[in-house]
């Protein structure tokens, strides 16, 4: 006779997705335990997405404050202190995790530490607790860091954000790697940081954009903003080998040494299922080691569900949190599906970077025809009450329905513009509907409005 303690629903890994999982299938009345080998929160709430989001606030408030200080309406340091800046984030990334646990708490979700892995269908083993029945499974494991290896560069020269995060002083110089599973997101954001905080700071973009989200006539538009921070941008580039200090680049126009200091590996995930033993329900992983779901987050072994950066799909905690709660809610019974495609992507650079939906070229290659409005910030009331910096809003419909498909943002504002947007197309909005967007003045959602009036004609 089992042992095992049963549960509704059991869920594998407490990062965004997997708690996003429990809370949803708690909240529908399913007895839940969620397996974790370290504390609720996972890789965003401890070592990416919110302590990155806590020192890059302090950056743009440093920003702001500097702006506000040659205007001479206060005093502002030169610097920005990194070192306080990570204490900080610290302090905040426990008081957030501990209010993570206590939702947990709240939802009789049943945290049980240890690593899970499958004896059989519906069974877990977790190493230490012993043995979990479920009825159904959800899979929320993550991902792992790969950095790239880099011949003659020593391993303390390669880093990761948690890294940066330990830092009290920033290096003299940095060479910060592009692309990765985020679309660059983390590179950017990363670049900002180190150059704001005293760095000299080159990003290497692996292709011909630094920032997948934007449109390829944009890309020269993102490499102006970061160029006051004294950021230099090199596309189409890849690490070859380090020769003493420097790392010498392989480009279309051939090598080109770059001095660092250290070498970040903003974003070296890879989607991981080590340790779970699918083998033993029938689940085989992708060779990049993704395990496909449908929209439902169903994989093809029934009563089991996979989300967030398992499964390979964006990568990016708001993506997680999407496909956690449909998995949570499909695990107790219920019929949803994730439309990730409407999920956006902020990016916290300063001034701000965000996209959602649909570039050019990804409508071009789905035959999907375009209508474009692109407006700039320049002259608006909202760019003025902010200081009057420069930014643009690019808004595309399907030609054929008027149905919103992507926007794409840079500059004060860009957060609240491309939310909104995504907000209109998860609700599936034509452009004629959202012309009669009501907005506050001045605010950016103004531009929103405008450039739907212009696409609905």
């Amino acid at each position: 006779m089992s042992t095992a303690r049963r549960f509704d629903v059991a869920v594998i890994g407490g990062g965004a997705a997997g708690v996003a999982a429990a809370l949803e299938a708690a909240r529908l009345g399913a007895s839940v335990a969620l397996v974790e080998a370290e504390r609720p929160g996972g890789s965003c709430v401890h070592f990416t997405c919110i302590p990155t989001s806590i020192l890059l606030d302090a950056a743009e408030g440093f920003v702001r404050a500097r702006e506000l200080a040659v205007a001479g309406v206060l005093a502002a340091g030169e610097t920005l202190q990194l070192g306080r800046a990570n204490d900080r984030a610290r302090a905040l990334v426990r008081s957030l995790a501990a209010g993570l646990e206590a939702a947990l708490r709240r939802a009789r979700v049943e945290v049980v530490a240890g690593h899970a892995s499958f004896r059989e269908p519906g069974l877990l083993t977790v190493a230490v607790a012993g043995e979990l029945s479920a009825d159904a499974i959800v899979i929320a494991i993550g991902a792992r860091w790969e950095p790239p290896a880099i011949p003659g560069l020593p391993a303390d020269r390669l880093v990761t954000p948690d890294v940066v995060q330990s830092w009290r002083e920033p290096p003299p110089s940095g060479l910060v790697l592009g692309g990765g599973p985020s679309g660059g997101v983390f590179a950017l954001e990363y670049a900002t940081l180190l150059a704001l905080a005293g760095s000299a700071v080159t990003l290497a973009a692996p292709g011909p954009g630094i920032f997948a989200g934007f449109d390829a006539d944009l890309q020269p538009l993102l490499a102006d903003l970061l160029q006051p921070l004294g950021i230099t941008v090199v596309t189409g580039a890849s690490p070859l080998r380090a020769e003493g200090e420097a790392v010498i680049l392989a480009t279309a126009a051939g090598e080109r040494p770059v001095e660092a200091a250290c070498v970040l590996a903003a974003d070296p995930r890879v989607p991981s299922a080590r340790g779970l033993a699918l083998e033993r329900v029938g689940l085989a992983p992708r060779d990049d080691g993704a395990i496909p779901v449908d929209e439902g987050c169903a994989t093809a072994v029934p009563g089991i569900y996979a989300a967030g950066d398992i499964t390979g799909r964006g990568m990016l905690s708001s993506t997680a949190a999407v496909q956690g709660r449909v998995a949570g809610a499909n695990a107790a019974g219920d019929r949803r599906r994730a439309r990730i495609s409407a999920v956006p992507i902020l990016v916290h650079t300063v001034p701000p970077v965000a996209a959602v939906g649909r570039t050019a070229s990804d409508a071009q290659e789905a035959g999907i025809p375009l209508a474009t409005a692109t407006l700039g910030f320049e002259g608006t009331a909202a760019s003025v009450a902010r200081g009057g910096h420069p930014g643009l809003l690019r808004l595309h419909a399907d030609r054929r329905t008027g149905e919103i498909v992507g926007a794409q943002a840079a500059g004060p504002g860009a957060h609240e513009l491309v939310s909104a947007a995504a907000a209109l197309m998860q609700a599936e909005a034509t452009a004629d509907q959202a012309a009669a967007l009501v907005a506050w003045h001045p605010s950016p959602l103004e531009l929103l409005a405008e450039a739907a009036r212009r696409l609905a004609g």
